[in-house]
C-alpha cells in the first residue's frame, strides 16, 4: 500500500477512542486493514501486562504504521502523593513509549476550579493557585518527556455541560490558556496544544483560535462530530453524545485538516467518538475501526493524496 510522505499528517487509529478494548496486537493488524498509517497505543497496559516492546516495534515496521501518540499516565490534579507516585513511573513509560515510535500524548486542563470561594479575594487567590498547580505539575511533566524526545498536548474541554458549576470557571476556550499557563510555552519547548475540532465547536471557537501559536506547536488532533440529526446549538452539546467526523455536518474537520496541511501539520490525526457513539453501536471491532477510516477518509484534504487510508481499503 502507498503511504503518505513522512512529512505531512496522518490518520492515526486509537481504538480506545471508538470504545474498544484490544491488545496491542490485535489493534496493530485492525489498523493496517483499514488504511491508517498510525497507531495511538496505550503503552502503561503494554508495559503492565509485560508487553514485548520490540516484538511490537518490529511488527509495526512490518505493516508499514507509524507510531501516534499515548494517553498521559499521570494523575497530576490529583493530591501531591498521587502525583509524585505516577511522576516517578514516567520515566519509565515514556522510554517504553519512545521505544515504540511514540513521541506525543496530552492531557486536559481544567474546566474549573475543585472549589468555589465567595469572596472575591478568596475567588482570587483559589484562581491563582489552581494556575500555580498547572504550571508546576504540568512543567515537571513536559520536563521528564522532553528527555525521551515525547510532546506534551494540552487540551481545552469547550463542553459547558461538562462543568459542574462546584468551581470557577478556569480554563474553558484555547483564548484562556495563555492567561494562566503562558509562561510555560517558554519553559517547556515540548509542550503544545491537543487540537480537539469536538471542543473548539463547543466553546465557539474559530479553527484560528488552535493555531494561534503556530501549527509547529499542535501536538496531536482529535476529530469527532456531533450526532446525526443533532441540534447544532452548542448548548445542548454533550461530551459523552459524539458522532463520527462528518456524520452531522456541524463540525468542520474537513476544514480543520485542510488548514492544518497548508501549515504543514506532522503529527498524528485520531478519530474520537467514543464508546457511546450511536454510529458504531453493536459493531465488531474491525467493522468500527473500517467505519472509522471511512469517516476519516471522507473529510481528508484531497491534495494530500496518495495515502493509504484515502486510496485503501474501504
Amino acid at each position: 500500500m502507498i503511504r503518505s510522505a513522512f512529512c505531512t499528517m496522518y490518520p492515526s487509529l486509537n481504538s480506545r477512542a471508538l470504545g474498544l478494548d484490544l491488545p496491542a496486537k490485535a489493534t496493530l493488524e485492525l489498523a493496517s486493514e483499514a488504511g491508517f498509517e498510525g497507531v495511538d497505543l496505550m503503552v502503561r497496559d503494554i508495559v503492565e501486562g509485560g508487553g514485548d516492546l520490540r516484538e511490537l516495534r518490529a511488527r509495526m515496521n512490518d505493516l508499514g504504521l507509524r507510531g501516534g501518540a499515548w494517553p498521559l499516565p499521570v494523575t497530576w490534579r490529583a493530591d501531591g502523593e498521587r502525583f509524585a507516585h505516577d511522576l516517578g513511573r514516567l520515566p519509565k513509560l515514556a522510554a517504553a513509549a519512545a521505544a515504540l515510535g511514540l513521541t506525543r500524548t496530552g492531557t486536559w486542563v481544567m474546566p474549573e476550579t475543585p472549589e468555589r470561594p465567595e469572596s472575591e479575594a478568596a475567588r482570587a487567590d483559589h484562581l491563582a493557585a489552581i494556575g500555580d498547580l498547572h504550571l508546576l505539575r504540568l512543567g515537571a511533566i513536559a520536563r521528564v518527556l522532553a528527555e525521551h524526545g515525547c510532546r506534551l498536548g494540552l487540551e481545552v474541554i469547550g463542553v459547558a455541560s461538562s462543568r459542574t458549576g462546584r468551581g470557577w470557571p478556569f480554563v474553558t476556550r484555547l483564548a484562556e490558556l495563555d492567561r494562566w499557563l503562558g509562561t510555560l510555552w517558554d519553559e517547556a519547548p515540548n509542550l503544545g496544544i491537543l487540537l480537539d475540532g469536538f471542543h473548539l465547536y463547543a466553546a465557539g471557537e474559530t479553527i484560528e483560535a488552535g493555531l494561534k501559536w503556530g501549527v509547529d506547536r499542535v501536538v496531536w488532533v482529535h476529530l469527532a462530530d456531533l450526532p446525526a440529526a443533532a441540534t447544532p446549538d452548542r448548548g445542548a452539546i454533550r461530551d459523552d453524545d459524539r458522532g463520527l467526523p462528518d456524520e452531522c455536518g456541524v463540525i468542520d474537520s474537513r476544514s480543520l485538516l485542510q488548514r492544518l496541511a497548508e501549515g504543514g501539520y506532522d503529527g498524528p490525526v485520531t478519530v474520537e467518538p467514543l464508546g457511546t457513539c450511536r454510529s458504531l453501536a453493536g459493531l465488531k471491532a474491525g467493522s468500527a475501526i473500517r467505519k472509522a477510516a471511512t469517516a476519516l477518509r471522507a473529510v481528508w484534504p484531497e491534495e494530500m493524496r496518495p495515502c493509504r487510508l484515502v486510496s485503501g481499503s474501504p
